[in-house]
């Protein structure tokens, strides 16, 4: 073979290659743009069906805010809010495929993950549990150490239970030293003096009590060194891999939602009482975030923003309490990266 001729060749091997190499670049380049870029998806898929943990209520202010002053449809999606319930289990109907994002209380996203149901959780909404343990003033009991001898209320299945197994066991106090008598949501045990101790949540039982003009104090687990996460967001393995942009997409428009809410509280006001005007009264609304706030966006962190530490705590209290069979695999339970491209970092 000529030299000449096989140097050309040489160059129209290069070329074709090149072309190959080029359409196969700029082919996925395509995909992974449509892939990431919400405005290429069809319209079903922008689509988001969100179950809550209950009913509506500001501890979902984030969401429903960014709903109704239209933060999801500028991120190009639209968001179908769920009331959950009894009848209405968020990890199930998610898992199932009937909706697609769930929030649930961290305690049962790490059972559910304990049973092999293959969702991850990728924001929180409370931080820090909103649990709280209310007191009547009148009843000697300033801190948990009295409870011994006491008539707790003890709700089995709740996070209010398992975080009163943790608070115990933190302390070294023995529950068969506490009168354990078993409640539900009802408030009137307490108000009838049959328990000395009702748990609940520090917005939403204290402005029942405000309105019936009694003075109580709530007993906070942070404050005794028990820091565990509260509600998070959570999607299906499937639902991650096959639609990150959608989950960028909520969980950017999630926390516009917050901040707007905290940054402009009457017309956020407004706006969740309109979910529900019967239950949701304005100042219901309003004294429910303000004391809900440092639950959700405890001193020095971010809305939304979990980190490795809140996740090890909290699995560990419940691995020490039996609660849980294996210790839960953290790497694959829960994502990060929705949160680090939002604020820039991956939580530390």
């Amino acid at each position: 073979m000529p030299r000449a001729f096989g140097r050309a060749l040489i160059v129209l091997l290069v070329i074709f290659g090149a072309l190959i190499v080029g359409k196969w670049v700029t082919t996925n380049q395509r995909t992974l743009r449509q892939h990431n870029d919400v405005a290429e998806l069809p319209a079903p898929q922008r689509h988001v069906k969100l179950r809550l943990k209950w009913l509506y209520d500001p501890g979902f202010a984030g969401e429903m805010i960014a709903a109704r002053d239209s933060l999801f449809a500028k991120r190009g999606i639209t968001v179908d809010i769920r009331p959950g319930g009894f009848e209405a289990d968020p990890i199930t109907l998610v898992a199932s495929g009937s909706d697609d994002i769930g929030v649930t209380g961290a305690d049962n996203f790490l059972f559910a993950r304990d049973k092999g149901v293959p969702i991850v959780a990728f924001a929180a909404g409370y931080i820090q549990t909103p649990v709280a343990y209310y007191v009547l003033d009148g009843t000697p009991i300033q801190k948990p150490q009295q409870f011994v001898g006491k008539r707790v209320g003890y709700q089995s299945g709740q996070d209010t239970g398992t975080i009163y197994e943790a608070l115990l066991r933190t302390l070294n106090i023995k529950r068969e030293n506490v009168r354990e008598v078993p409640v539900k949501y009802d408030l009137s045990p307490l108000l009838t003096h049959q328990v000395d101790v009702w748990p609940g949540y520090r917005a939403t039982q204290a402005y029942t009590l405000e309105q019936q003009h009694l003075k109580f104090h709530m007993i906070l687990p942070e404050t005794y060194g028990l820091h565990f996460l509260g509600t998070v967001y959570f999607a299906t393995e499937k639902t991650i891999r096959d639609r990150p942009a959608i989950i960028q997409a909520f969980v950017d428009g999630l926390i516009d939602g917050w901040q707007f809410t905290y940054d402009h509280s009457d017309s956020a006001i407004s706006a969740i009482s309109a979910f529900d005007s019967t239950a949701l009264r304005p100042a219901l609304v309003a004294s429910n975030l303000r004391r809900q706030h440092d639950s959700i966006v405890p001193p020095g962190r971010r809305y939304c923003e979990f980190t490795p530490k809140d996740w090890e705590t909290t699995s560990a209290t419940l691995t020490d309490l039996g609660m849980l069979k294996h210790q839960p695999d953290l790497t694959t339970a829960v994502e990060y990266r929705f949160l680090a491209k939002r604020y820039g970092a991956t939580p530390e």
